[in-house]
């Protein structure tokens, strides 16, 4: 186990300068030491093998390295994201390592272009989770899918690196082969096989998906990281790329904000309002939507939407700001939902905003939304919603089944995970109800539960299985509160406040903008919820009789007492019942 002291001394932390524009820091370069590892057979050659789709450590890494395997072989619907992971290490210090990947080629010459394999270095972050009481201590992760083009080898270490192969859609079915190289300084390199069967199925354009993904955004994260003006023209630019990977991942809900810090302070970077609120001397009140609007329209450039959610009419804290135009002071009120004096705040801009929204064009899709707020407060903020801007809907993620709160409509519903299962039966028969009533019902994760999660050392098959879950149980979708909440230095370490966040709770993707394995495993497993969905749809019964009992385990109550390596094998046998259905069918399901 490498300490904390050691990974500093290889990865010192950059100084926090952003005095720079382009400041970015250095990625830690840890590729871990071989000499922690339980089998040590290297030499000055380059060695390498393909190892599992999750973290790797020196414990993990060599596996039977006397005769290791380099072939990787896999199947995959056309227009789906595959993934394969492999290793290399030398006892000899090995520079310049470069990674190529050829064209796939089919034995009647058909071809999978080489732009369509995507090679990446793996990088180590630092997982810090400073919880002595659960005794579980802070640890290296290999989580970074980096941008570099080459990184060195130290003596006796060794690099994981990642493929990932997008299918293009027009691909005829068939076994196309190939091979990735890893080549070093002097010509040292070692070559992967590459094996791929494009099968007939094809999933849709991420933008077609079903699958309801509901990410937090944060903004003001990448303007603090990249040191630049908020919302200027460098900050959209920053922006756009994280924006479209995760377009690119069915993202269906932009999020905005119209109060200060409605999560009070859950992040580094605090959220602001896309509002600007002015109370005027004679007590009339201005809105002003600039912001508000411009982000909406930029989000929706890069795919994100339709639903537009709106944060809160019930901030953690109570407290509302707004702008004096008599003094011109940045005022704080403390409000609470239910009072003479919340109304009297919330009414002007509640029925100016349902009618600036109309003329956008924007009021059909736009949701008031709330997070984790009481039976009481949703009730007491929903009639004041109700009665001056009647057409806004409502959105909330919360903790018991919707119809907890009997008597208020809520469109787009979210249960965390730990309390779906509490009353399964109950919760469960609303679900179907409420999706043909026109409502979205999904599930969230968040600080907890500690598994299934995509903590930065939440083991990789975690993170598929959260689509496997949505699927067994009907869910429309996911939500989680982070997408891009970058910390302080999140290529250095991925922790936000180690004694009560877990490590890479508040982001999944890093600065660059750079991938993650727990990104790629989780999209992953949003990409198998629309294999089994359209598999459903059209495939007879007996085919899913063997998906349909692979789907069977995915309980939470079980999950949280399997080990690492039965929650993987879950997902195992889930995957590969999806693939023995898309076989055994005489169709090519596609949309």
């Amino acid at each position: 186990m490498l300490t904390a002291t050691a990974f500093a001394a290889l990865n010192p932390a950059p100084p926090l300068d952003l005095r720079f524009p382009n400041y970015e820091p250095q990625t830690p370069l840890l590729p871990g030491n071989l000499s922690d590892s339980p089998n040590t057979f290297i030499d000055n050659a380059l060695h390498g093998r393909i190892v599992p789709l999750d973290h790797l450590d020196p414990a993990n890494v060599l596996g039977d390295a006397s005769a290791p395997a380099r072939a990787w072989q896999a199947a995959a619907w056309r227009n789906e994201r595959v993934h394969a992971q492999f290793v290399v290490w030398s006892s000899v210090e090995i520079t310049q390592l470069r990674l190529a990947a050829s064209p796939l080629r089919a034995p009647n010459g058909a071809e999978i272009p080489a732009s369509a394999l995507n090679a990446r270095f793996v990088r180590y972050v630092w997982a810090s989770f400073a919880r002595p009481r659960l005794h579980i201590p802070g640890r290296a992760v290999a989580d970074i899918l980096d941008t570099a083009t080459e990184l060195d080898l130290p003596a006796s270490g060794f690099r994981p690196i990642w493929l990932t192969v997008n299918v293009p859609e027009n691909t005829p079915p068939g076994v196309y082969r190939g091979a990735l190289t890893v080549t070093g300084q002097g010509r040292r390199s070692v070559q992967f096989p590459l094996s791929l069967e494009v099968l007939p199925a094809t999933l849709p354009a991420p933008n077609r998906w079903a699958f309801f993904l509901d990410l937090w955004q944060h903004p003001w994260a990448a303007a603090r990281y990249h040191n630049v003006t908020p919302f200027s023209p460098e900050h959209y630019a920053l922006l756009e790329p994280l924006y479209r990977e995760l377009a690119n991942a069915g993202q269906k809900v932009i999020t905005t904000t119209i109060t200060d810090r409605p999560w009070n302070q859950q992040t580094f970077d605090a959220y602001g309002s896309m509002v600007k609120r002015t109370r005027h001397a004679n007590g009339s009140w201005s809105f002003d939507y600039t912001l508000f609007d411009t982000y909406v329209a930029f989000a929706q450039r890069c795919g994100l939407g339709p639903q537009i959610h709106c944060y809160t009419m019930v901030p953690w804290g109570n407290r509302f700001q707004y702008n004096d135009s008599a003094t011109g002071d940045s005022v704080v009120a403390e409000l609470k939902a239910g009072t003479p004096e919340y109304e009297a705040y919330w009414a002007p801009f509640l029925a100016d905003f349902q009618k600036h929204l109309a003329e956008k064009g924007l009021l059909e899709q736009t949701h008031i939304a709330l997070d984790e707020r009481s039976p009481e407060e949703l009730r007491a903020s929903v009639a004041v919603l109700k009665k001056h801007a009647p057409c806004l809907k409502i959105a909330m993620a919360g903790n018991k089944s919707p119809s907890a709160y009997a008597g208020v409509t809520i469109d787009n519903y979210s249960n965390v995970i730990s309390h779906v299962e509490d009353n399964n039966a109950a919760f469960f028969s609303e679900i179907a109800p409420r999706r043909a009533a026109g409502a979205v019902t999904t599930f969230y994760v968040c600080t907890t539960p500690t598994r299934p999660n995509t903590f930065t050392n939440s083991p990789g098959a975690e993170s598929v299985w959260l689509g496997f879950y949505a699927a067994a149980h009907h869910f429309d979708g996911l939500l989680r509160w982070a997408y891009a909440h970058w910390p302080r230095e999140p290529l250095w370490d991925s922790s936000f406040r180690p004694d009560t966040w877990p490590p890479g709770d508040t982001f999944l993707v890093y600065p660059g903008p750079r991938s993650s394995v727990r990104w790629e495993l989780l999209r992953d497993g949003i990409e198998e919820f629309e294999k089994i969905r359209l598999l459903r749809q059209a495939a007879a019964a007996p085919v899913l009789t063997e998906l349909e009992a692979a789907l069977a385990a995915f309980t939470y109550n079980k999950a949280i007492k399997q080990t690492d390596n039965e929650l993987a094998e879950t997902v195992a046998r889930a995957r590969a019942a999806v693939e023995s259905a898309t076989r055994a069918t005489n169709f090519c399901p596609s949309e």
